[in-house]
């Protein structure tokens, strides 16, 4: 038997539409290629694409790639109503904000071009959530294929320079209900994230269609996942870069 790709995209539509969890069926995707072709045809049904997330284990390993919708990008501080998570999960991040597009296209896009093409570094604040029942035990392809669990994304909107500070060794703070719950520097499993802005932007040109002047590459998180109940207030702080703030009323 082989993966059903439009059988996949039509339950994971499907579960975002009744705002229900389902249960993958088997086969699973067999390659990240199948699962990527799941995310493109969700995708191009439900609405625009505002950012991307892409995140390795560690420095050199493949990196896996998702897209966000637009209407779920939001600006901070903002409010994301716990009734619409079946869980929640959350992560501080730093994402890159594109300031023109990167055009599809064959051939390999150059350091040079992508770095002139960023404009800005942010505070940000994944929110991970999940439409596949029993996610803990689905197959990893699966979860890849709905979107890497993605389930919002919420930034700072003021950004900085991307020589504000270092990256690699960032200092972060995750701070719940006025208490930080995660306080250190660095700890990106994959090191410098701007490995994987360049990863991610060349896989998008070559593989996705482009991207588009506005759009957020997130890059993975500092702080592991952490999970809040309802009522949650929620900061990432990224000491030289921003903060951002979310509540889950």
């Amino acid at each position: 038997m082989t993966f059903d790709i439009e059988r996949a995209a039509a339950l994971l539509i499907e579960a975002r539409s009744q705002a229900r969890q389902v249960t993958p069926f088997s086969p699973a995707p067999s390659t990240s290629d199948e699962a990527y072709a799941v995310q493109d045809v969700v995708a191009s049904r439900i609405g625009a694409i505002g950012a991307w997330k892409v995140g390795a284990k560690a420095a050199g390993q493949t990196p896996n790639a998702a897209p966000v919708p637009s209407r779920l990008v939001r600006p901070g501080p903002t409010d994301w109503p716990s009734s619409s998570l079946h869980m929640i999960g959350v992560e501080a991040e730093l994402a890159f904000r594109l300031g023109r597009d990167i055009p599809a296209r064959s051939e390999p896009v150059s350091r040079d071009e992508i770095w002139a093409s960023i404009e800005s570094v942010h505070a940000a604040i994944e929110v991970v959530d999940t439409r596949l029942a029993d996610w803990r035990n689905a197959d990893r392809l699966w979860v890849l294929a709905d979107n890497q669990s993605n389930g919002g994304f919420v930034y700072d909107p003021k950004g900085a320079s991307l020589s504000a500070a270092s990256f690699a060794d960032a200092a972060v703070r995750l701070v719940v209900n006025g208490r930080a719950i995660v306080d250190r520097r660095g700890g990106n499993p994959a090191g410098d994230p701007r490995w994987l802005v360049e990863w991610l932007v060349d896989h998008c040109a070559r593989r996705r269609g482009g991207m588009r002047a506005g759009m957020f590459v997130t890059t993975g998180s500092y702080t592991g996942m952490e999970f809040v109940e309802p009522g949650a207030s929620v900061q990432a702080v990224f000491d030289g870069i921003g903060a951002v703030d979310l509540r889950f009323p």
